[in-house]
């Protein structure tokens, strides 16, 4: 049967109840057969210094054994809070270690209820967050225009079908500031865009046009912040009007 701590503190109080009741009936049992008070004060002498060693015995165990099951419990708890805390849900809890602690393993069990509901709630959101990805991503892909979309460093985060086949060397792993174009129209175009991403200004029909190009970029590009107001990226959107040279 398992007993909480509550349980536990009331049985050993108990028991030292108990000692100093077999004591007491003890000595008034000796008291009761004695012949003379000589051999009575021996006895009681005897029963004190014996029933006292035994006390003193229980004391200590009583004193270290309740604060050690206490202090072990809670740090298994401890330990088991700062796995959650750094993110780990999915933690395979043994309830055998809390099995003599009833209280304690309620406690367990919520917490790995809590656990489940947690880990239920982020499937969950992982899947929506997944779907509203899949629906921007195709909303970008069925526009005609380029779209890029990069980190403050210059890294490429989302580009759309119609930019990969424009530039089929420029993919995710790629950065903006190692893009390198032979031709003036196109590195002018994307020295726009690191401009844009390093003084975090956002870019309003901005017109490329070289001269002796048949070619003109009309750029578009939209500044992201944090929460803090920290500029983290941009979304930048271009249109080519006429034919590559």
């Amino acid at each position: 049967m398992k007993r909480s701590m509550k349980q536990r503190y009331h049985l050993m109080l108990g028991i030292l109840l108990g000692l100093i009741v077999a004591q007491f009936l003890a000595i008034l049992f000796t008291i009761s057969q004695a012949n003379n008070l000589y051999t009575l004060a021996s006895d009681i002498q005897s029963i004190i210094i014996v029933f006292f060693i035994l006390i003193f015995i229980y004391m200590i165990v009583i004193f270290n054994y309740l604060p050690y099951r206490l202090s072990r419990a809670i740090n298994r708890i401890k330990a088991l809070i700062d796995e959650i805390s750094n993110g780990n849900y999915q933690i395979d809890i043994d309830s055998s270690l809390f099995e003599h602690d009833s209280d304690f393993e309620e406690l367990i069990f919520s917490v790995q209820k809590m656990l489940d509901i947690i880990m239920r709630f982020d499937a969950v959101k992982a899947d929506k967050i997944y779907e509203h990805h899949q629906r921007i991503s195709q909303l970008i892909n069925l526009l005609p225009e380029l779209v890029l979309i990069a980190t403050v460093n210059g890294d490429i985060v989302y580009i759309n079908d119609v930019f990969r086949a424009k530039f089929p060397a420029i993919s995710e792993t790629t950065n903006l500031n190692e893009v390198i174009h032979k031709n003036d129209f196109y590195t002018q175009i994307f020295e726009t865009i690191t401009e844009s991403l390093r003084f975090g200004n956002n870019v309003y029909d901005h017109k490329v046009d070289i001269e002796g190009s048949s070619q003109t970029a009309l750029i578009k590009g939209s500044i992201i912040r944090n929460r803090k107001g920290t500029v983290s990226g941009g979304v930048y959107i271009l249109e080519l009007i006429g034919d590559e040279a």
